[in-house]
């Protein structure tokens, strides 16, 4: 698992990006309902869905999910 303590806490860190993950991030951090401790993927998604997120962004959150996950730092911009 990560070195982060929560994904959002992840996600944070990467919204200076200019990728999609960064417009995620960025979106993330000031959506006050987004769920802080979001503990899998599957919730994750299912919170996005509830936004009607676009397919571009629910693709973003699963790569940024498993990057999360795996504990390392994006090696390519997403």
């Amino acid at each position: 698992m990560s070195k982060f303590t929560t994904f959002y806490e992840w996600l944070e860190k990467q919204k200076s990006q200019k990728t999609p993950l960064g417009s995620l991030a960025g979106e993330a951090t000031r959506d006050e309902a987004f769920p802080k401790d979001v503990a899998s993927l599957e919730a994750l998604l299912a919170y996005l869905k509830t936004k009607k997120s676009s397919g571009l962004k629910l693709a973003t959150a699963k790569i940024a999910w498993q990057t999360y996950a795996r504990g390392a730092a994006p090696e390519r911009p997403i």
